[in-house]
């Protein structure tokens, strides 16, 4: 996932999820460095707290359409 700076600061994140910051862009978000597949229990849950986790920081929010 990607989220660009205007959307606020990335929460901290669990382990594995890498969390690697682009300079004067925004934050790129890789949950596992294997390949995720919704049939892995862990992967799952994993993307399940990582959700939790960033609408509480308020990054989920619907993006609005550039000039409205």
């Amino acid at each position: 996932m990607y989220f660009a700076d205007f959307r606020g600061p990335v929460p901290p994140l669990p382990t594995p999820v890498q969390v690697e910051r682009l300079p004067d862009r925004g934050t790129l978000i890789t949950l596992t460095q294997e390949r995720f597949t919704a049939s892995n229990p862990a992967h799952v849950a994993l993307a399940a707290d990582v959700q939790r986790r960033l609408q509480d920081a308020g990054m989920l929010t619907p993006l609005r359409p550039w000039g409205t």
